[in-house]
This record gives C-alpha cells, structure tokens and sequence, in this order.
C-alpha cells in the first residue's frame, strides 16, 4: 500500500502542487513582512523541507516503476534532478554565507553570519578599493578591490583582484565583491564555503545534458509528438494585405497666435530640429548618445506616443526649449485617472494637460499635498490615482527640464576628469569658448524667431566643440548614424503590427479551412513560409541593430525581454511549428502582442548603461533562455485557446474537427515541452551565474520564486496525460491557458504588481485592474462553452 502511494503519479502531482502553492504564498509573505519571514514559514520550514525529500522518494520510485533507465536521455535528466537535490541540501545544512568588511591598509579574517562571527584560518587584506563612474555621471560602471591573502600557517602569500562577476577562491572560502564604502575606501566582500558545490554542478550538468538529448532521443515523448505533427495536413489560408493609418494634426483650444505659431513650427523646423536631434549629448546615467533618442524618451514620457500634433520629438523638443512660455500652454503632459483630471479643474474626457493646468492664478502647484501624501504612502498601499499622481509629478519635471533646457547636456567641459557635459546655461558661465558660445545663442536666436534655415551653421559649430573637446567619450559617427536611423524605422513597432495583421489573418483563413477541411496548395504554403522568414529575419536584424548600438545583448530590461519574447515566439513558429498555420498563426499573434504591450503604459524603450553585476556573460546566456521559454509557452497559450474555440464549434456533422483538436494538441504539448526545457535550463543557469557572482545559487527572490513556480506548474501540466482516466484535449488545452497566468505573474506581476498588493498586516483592499476581471469573465465563458458532450472521435480529415 505504502510502495503503491509512494509510486503513483497522483502522489506527484499533489507534491508539485504543494510545492508550488507553498512558494506562491511564500512570495506574498516575503512581500509583506520580508524575506527572513517567508524563509521561516515557508522556504526553510520542515514542511517545505519534507516535500522535497518525499518528491524526491517518488522520483525515484517512479524510474524503477516504470522501468525509465531503459531510455537514458530521459533518465539522465530526472536523476538529475535527485542530485541537485543532495547538493543543495549539502549546502543548506553544512556550508557557510557571511559578509567581510575591509578598509584600505587593513586586513581581516572575521566572517560576520547574522549575529555570529567565524575566523578564517588565513587574513585578506584590502590594498586598494577602486571606483569608477559612467561619464559624467554619480552611476557607477565598476568597482573592484585589490586585495592580498595572507596564510601565515602555510606561509603563503599573494595578490588578487575582485570585482563583479570575478571571485577569489582560497583555502575552501570564495569571495565576492558586493558594496562598499559610502567614501569608497573600505569593500564588502561576501564569503561562502560551499561543500555541495561540485555535487550540485554534476547534477545542472546532467541536467542540460538529458534535457537536450531528450529532444533528439527517438524514443522520447517529445519525437513521438514530431512524427506525429509531420503526418499532419496543413490549412488553407489568404495572405493580408498591408494598410496604414494617417494621423491629422489639431490645434483646436489654443489662441490664434499659439496655433499660428505651431502650424509654422510643424512645417518649417524639421530640416534645423534633424539637425540638433544629430547632436551628442550625455545622459543621466552617462550614456552618450544621439540628442534624438533622448528626445524621443522625453516626448515618450511625457505623452506615451513617439510624435505630437504631427512634429517628430526633436521638433517638439527644440520648440520648447526656444519658447517655454508658449509651449507650457498646449496640452503636452499625459494623465490617466478622472479623480486626477478633477483635482486639475480640466475635462474628464482630457488624456493631455498644459503644464500651466498645474498652477493656480496664484502660480501655487496645486498636487503639492496630493503628492506628498501619495509618495509617503509604502507601494503596497499606493492606488491607481496615486500611482498616476507621482507618474505626472515626474512628467511635470521632465516637461519643466525640457523648457529649461536642463537635459540638453551637449557641452563637454574642457579637460575635466569625470568627462562631464552641460547644458546651455552652465556652459555659459563655465566654458571659456567664444566661437561655442556665440553659435549657441544665435541658434537660439534662429529658432525663436523662426527662421529656421539660419540655424543649421551654428548646429555645425556646436558638432564641432562636441567632437574638438568632448573626443575622449565622443562615439563614433557610424554609431550615432545607425542609432538615429533605427530611431526613425519604428522597426519592432511595425513589426508588432505586421505580426499582429498577419497572425490574425492567418488564423481566420486556417480555422474557417477547418470547416470545409480544405488543404494548402504548394505555393501558397511557400508563400506563407517565405513571408515568416523574411518577418524573422527583420526581427533579427532588429535586435543586432540594438545590440550594436548598446554594446551589449538587448535583455537588461523589460522592453528589451518583452521583444526577446517576441522573438521566441516566431523562432518557434518558423523553426519548429511551420508545417501547421494554425501554430504558425499563434506564434504571430502572440509575438504581435508582446512587441504592441512593450509600447503600452510606463515600459521604456530606452538603450540604458548597465550596472556592474550586470555586465556579465552570464546575463546573455540566462536572460535569453530563460525569456526565450515564455514564446512557447506563450505560443501553447493561444493554441490552448483555440482549441477551446474548436471544440465549441464541432458537431456530429463536423466529425473532422475532432481530428484537428488532436493535432493541435500534439503541437501544443510540443511548444509546451521546448519552453519547459528552456525555463529549466535557463533557471538553472541563472543558479550558476549568481553563484559565480555574489555566492548564492537561490535567494527565494520573488521573480526566481516564481520562475521555479512556473516550472512546477508546467510540469504538472504536461505530466497530467499520465493520469489516464481524467486526462483530455479539452484539460489540456484550459491547462495551457492557465498555466501561461504564471508565466504573466512571473514576467509582469512581480515587476508591476505584486509590490502593489494589499497589506496582510492592514487588511487593505488589492486594487486589481477591470481588465483582470474582464479577461478572467472571458475565459472562463469560453471554458464553460467550450466543454465537450462527448469525446474525441477519429475521423477523416
């Protein structure tokens, strides 16, 4: 009885559960009254504890039950897990994580654990702590320590260097480079001593090993399901057409002169405002780079679109640096919320305000308290209303900035250290440059009184200042031309309406094929080949473009991943599911809507300097794996959901449908298994990359936490077919659709929201989103609709 419960896959899957469930909870705990806490109750709790050991126990009967040595790919990477296992328990129980603190001419062998302290049996020494910043700029770029050990007992001693992502090992203990100093002459080095470390290495070795061999293995699951999508007949489908839509400029409500004014300014600045846009100028983070693209950022910000009123950023951006009096009176900075509009006294219906809406007659700003009391306010109790009224406090800044010409940071002052640039006025009153000087104020001149064409020499003598004094920093004329070309191709965004038409239109075309149980011609099947290839290939073009500009791999932050997801998700349609348009259509789709989300809401595109943990080798490989799974996943999603919509439709006159719900269901599980695979490998690099770099495979961070959610979902998900008498198309597909919710927890939830939930402590109420409740009222309509009065018949199709 007891081996019988100890075998089966129920018992599994209540574990998986358990698990997942408990590390879900556990993040909410960690969100609310910290990490420490959670550990205690959840992550370090015997309970969490004896679930491991006993998913453990069952993996084990579970191989010699069903005899899985016989096939060795499979084996390999179920073993693997149990080994992990052992590693991490090795580490957990007998190994050591505490901090060092060093100041320059010192040494010590003190290791600090919480309110313990344990003595190495050698000393390190701090010789040297250096710093260095971005141009510019207070942001660091590195920081690394010279340090000397010094093993008296063995009479050894030597130098060495550490900084990020660069250790020192010695005598058992490893040293990272973690913080410092406030005056940057004293490093804060973690140390570990890790007993389960090649243990736990052996086994993510194992790891990638079974889990890529299981993909080419003829007796796995996942070729069986290729052999199977390879006998399939693909859908008949229409190509889409292209359209474009046209926006007409109005300056309705503004004064006859205002409207007089940016009439002109729209015609007849674009020639002088390309110009400038041309300029180098120096970021807040001490980026150098085109005056376009942080143009393009400020107008971002402040109305959430790339033009206004039918003038390019660069254009708007020089009309309110040369008439801030005019342009504080049209409507230029963004709001949402109507509780908002009200405090402001404009119309409920009003998306943008001027700047002067803010002030009173008495030029008092009249969200003072409002925004006072919404920034004292800890995240997790901020609503809507109050989370728009810091993002239009930071607006109204970034707009009084602009009419200041406080971001215009395009003079580099001579033979200073720090490389830094100013603006205009700070250039005026620090920079001994009268050639500089007097082209600066006649282009100012030129623009305010619109005679634009005048002003293109000044521009020239401006470009000259930037690359006679500023060349140390200056980069090169090729790069600052690619990055204001690729600025004015709108690349992912049309690809993300490319991908949306298409996808939609492929759809419609292969469902409505369903029906008539029509198949694809030859040329019609290359034609809708070539076109996704030739999408792919500009997708790729578009991502190296942007690594090109920024010297490294375009995944450091949520817009840059949301359009590697996108890219995931097309890889997968025209790599592995191209011989079913259906497939083909859900991989459009779902790359279509993350590139078009990316352009939504507070996500910036902005091309950023990295911090220094961040410029590691470990990134590229982890971020990219990791985010590449949530394509597929995505892509299972949408498969999911359209075999909702099959199964609401079928009939017994439409006996074929049945065979198509099948098929779509072996490529659902197929999409499904590549995410898994790639979630579980780019996981557990994440492991080795934060290992090697602050000493620590796993924090039980909230995003970590919910990736490894994530993979416990998916493989209960796919691991449900196992339970025979409950198992079918119809479960599989809603467990597809749901599980993708904590792919969205996990990549948007965590970052966004998870931070605003209610307090525990307080009783507050979640602020969750109409359209949450809106998308869940849908779906769970089309689960109901869609359930099956009878099973799955075979058919011809």
């Amino acid at each position: 009885m007891l081996y019988k419960m100890v075998t089966s896959y129920k018992t599994m899957l209540v574990l998986l559960l358990i698990l997942a469930i408990g590390a879900a909870v556990g993040t909410f705990i960690e969100n609310d009254f910290g990490t420490v806490r959670a550990k205690e109750l959840v992550y370090n709790a015997w309970w969490y504890q004896l679930s491991l050991f006993l998913i453990s126990l069952n993996l084990i009967a579970v191989i010699d039950k069903t005899k899985m040595y016989r096939v060795k790919a499979r084996t390999l990477f179920h073993v693997s897990f149990i080994i992990i296992l052992f590693g991490a328990a090795l580490t957990h129980y007998f190994g050591l994580d505490g901090m060092m603190h060093i100041r320059e001419g010192e040494k010590s062998n003190i290791i600090v654990i919480g309110e313990e302290q344990v003595e190495t049996p050698f000393y390190i020494a701090l010789e040297e702590f250096t710093l260095t910043r971005y141009p510019g700029s207070r942001s660091p770029s590195e920081f690394y320590s010279e340090l000397k050990v010094i093993d008296e007992v063995n009479d050894h001693t030597f130098e060495s260097e550490v900084y990020m992502n660069h250790t020192l090992n010695y005598g058992g203990y490893k040293f990272f480079q973690t913080s410092y100093d406030s005056d940057e002459k004293g490093t804060k080095l973690s140390v570990n001593k890790d007993p389960g470390v090649e243990v736990t290495y052996i086994g993510y070795t194992l790891l990638f090993l079974g889990l890529i061999l299981n993909l080419f293995d003829k007796q796995s699951r996942f070729q069986f399901l290729i052999r199977k999508i390879k006998k399939m007949p693909i859908a008949t489908l229409l190509l889409p057409l292209v359209w474009m839509s046209l926006q007409t400029p109005s300056y309705a409500g503004y004064s006859d002169y205002v409207e007089s004014y940016l009439q002109e300014h729209r015609e007849n600045s674009k020639v002088l405002a390309t110009a400038f846009g041309s300029l180098v100028v120096q970021g807040p983070v001490g980026r150098m780079k085109p005056l376009d693209t942080q143009n393009r950022e400020v107008l971002n910000k402040l109305t959430g679109r790339s033009t206004w009123e039918g003038m390019d950023a660069n254009q708007v951006v020089l009309g309110m640096f040369s008439r801030p009096g005019l342009w504080k009176k049209v409507n230029i900075v963004r709001i949402k919320t109507p509780k908002l509009r009200k405090l402001l006294g404009v119309e409920d219906t009003q998306k943008l305000v001027k700047f002067t809406d803010f002030f009173d007659t008495n030029a008092t700003y009249k969200l003072t308290k409002e925004v006072e009391r919404a920034s004292a306010l800890v995240p997790s109790k901020r609503g809507t209303y109050e989370r728009d009224l810091i993002r239009a406090d930071e607006r109204l800044n970034i707009a009084f900035m602009s009419y200041r010409g406080v971001l215009l940071t395009l003079f580099p002052l001579p033979k200073n250290e720090r490389n830094k640039w100013v603006d205009f006025k700070t250039m005026f009153s620090m920079v001994d440059h009268s050639q500089v000087k007097r082209s600066t104020s006649r282009l100012l001149d030129a623009a305010y009184n619109r005679n634009y064409h005048k002003g293109l020499p000044y521009v020239e003598d401006i470009r000259a200042y930037q690359k006679e004094m500023g060349k140390r920093v200056m980069p090169d004329q090729q790069t600052l031309d690619v990055e204001v070309w690729f600025n004015q191709t709108s690349l992912f965004f049309r690809l993300s309406l490319a991908y949306l038409l298409f996808g939609l239109l492929l759809l419609i075309y292969s469902v409505s094929s369903m029906f008539t149980n029509r198949l694809i011609s030859d040329k019609i099947k290359t034609l809708v080949t070539s076109l996704a290839f030739v999408l792919f290939a500009l997708h790729t073009f578009g991502i190296g473009v942007r690594w090109y500009i920024g010297g490294y791999a375009p995944i450091s932050n949520t817009y840059e991943t949301m359009v590697y997801i996108a890219y995931a998700s097309i890889l997968s349609g025209v790599v592995f599911l191209r011989k079913s348009t259906i497939a083909l259509s859900a991989s459009f789709i779902m790359a279509g809507i993350f590139i078009f989300a990316a352009y939504l809401g507070e996500i910036d595109p902005e091309i950023t300097s990295l911090v220094p943990v961040l410029k590691s080798y470990w990134l590229s490989v982890h971020v990219s794996v990791i985010t590449a799974s949530y394509g597929f996943f995505g892509v299972g999603a949408i498969l999911g959901l359209i075999t909702l919509l099959l199964f609401m439709f079928r009939g017994k006159k439409r006996l074929h449908m049945d065979v198509h719900i099948q098929n779509i269901t072996y490529i659902n599980e197929v999409a499904l298994v590549l995410g898994l695979t790639l979630l579980v490998i780019g996981n557990f690099l994440g492991g080795i990359w934060a290992n090697e770099s602050w000493g620590r495979y796993w924090g039980w961070d909230p995003k970590e936490t919910w990736a490894y959610i994530s993979i416990l979902v998916y493989v209960m998900v796919l691991h449900m077919r196992l339970m025979k008498k409950i198992y079918t198309p119809y479960l599989f597909a809603v467990l597809s659709v749901l599980a993708f919710s904590s792919i969205l927890m996990t990549y948007f939830g965590v970052n966004f929201y998870l931070a605003g939930m209610h307090s525990y402590a307080t009783g507050d109420p979640v602020p969750i989103p109409d359209w949450v409740y809106i998308t869940g009222g849908i779906v769970i309509v089309i689960f109901a609709m869609a359930y099956p009065k009878r099973k799955l018949t075979k058919g011809k199709q």
